[in-house]
């Protein structure tokens, strides 16, 4: 398999990965009632380490295939030479160390004691997740370009990356749902799913809708790998919309009345949109490394 095959590997995993923690626990901490969020969390501990795991391999992973792509192959991949004037010496290195740092810091915070571990696994994954606009193609621009392009990509995939991560735990809160030591906790945190979400899913499109104006501009098209894939892309974020406009305003008001038949469509509408955001991601991580105007 070629170095940028597996590059493309690498940021689909650590980038899912990412993702999926700061949603998931920022959910948990933020919209969660405690007593539904602590068992919740603590069910998703294998996930929580595993996807740190993940993240930090990804991270050190990145830079000798940065390597391999720049120099002349795989060898250059553990030539210490190569790899450190990638880091000195390129924007791509730099921004691997920032990837680093903020890697390594959700590495860390997963010594704290359990009942602090998933607030600071949320932190700490955003400000990881926040540390990809330091790379790609939000900084290759110059003057007030070069400075809201990097910010508006750090709101769109702290805001994408809400939207996506939150739905793992929703699965568990609805779960709880027709359970009575729990229900009145479940509706709370369905509710305020429900409510934040607007803003979430409002910030995730026009976001994206800016960074598509700063690097390829508008209309949309076919004329590129890149634009095809980001239209791709577009298409399945409004298939995402979609089932979040059909589970908030037909099946979540049904709940009040037929709540089985309502969870179960909420919950399958869920998990269509968690495999649609993994569809999404990847189209990104492959469209990432493509020049937007070029051919390949």
């Amino acid at each position: 398999m070629s170095a940028d095959a597996l590059l493309a590997a690498c940021r689909f995993l650590h980038d899912g990965a990412l993702m999926a923690l700061w949603g998931a626990f920022a959910y948990l901490a933020i919209l969660v009632p405690r007593s539904l969020a602590e068992p919740v969390a603590s069910r998703l501990t294998i996930f929580r380490l595993a996807a740190v795991s993940l993240t930090l391999a990804t991270t050190c992973l990145a830079l000798p295939l940065q390597a391999a792509m720049i120099g002349d192959g795989w060898p250059d991949a553990v030539n210490a030479q190569v790899l450190g004037d990638t880091v000195a010496s390129t924007s791509v290195g730099k921004a691997w160390l920032g990837q680093l740092l903020g890697a390594g810091i959700l590495a860390v915070v997963q010594s704290l004691p359990p009942r602090l571990a998933p607030k600071a696994t949320a932190a700490a994954s955003g400000l990881a997740l926040a540390t990809l606009a330091l790379g790609g193609h939000a900084v290759m621009q110059d003057g007030w370009q070069g400075i809201l392009h990097p910010l508006n990509d750090v709101l769109h995939v702290l805001s994408a990356g809400a939207w996506f991560g939150a739905l793992l735990p929703l699965v568990f809160v609805l779960a709880k749902f027709g359970r009575p030591p729990s229900q009145a906790q479940a509706a709370v945190a369905l509710r305020r799913f429900s409510n934040v979400g607007h803003w979430v899913v409002g910030l995730t499109i026009f976001s994206g809708i800016a960074n598509s104006l700063f690097i390829v501009g508008w209309p949309l098209g076919w004329s590129s790998p890149y634009q095809a894939l980001l239209t791709a892309k577009i298409v399945i974020v409004l298939a995402m919309t979609g089932l979040a406009i059909l589970n908030r305003y037909c099946f979540v008001p049904r709940l009040s009345r037929n709540w089985e038949n309502a969870l179960a469509a909420i919950r399958t509408g869920t998990l269509i949109e968690i495999g649609l955001g993994l569809v999404a991601i990847l189209l990104v991580a492959v469209f990432g490394m493509l020049d937007p105007m070029g051919m390949d």
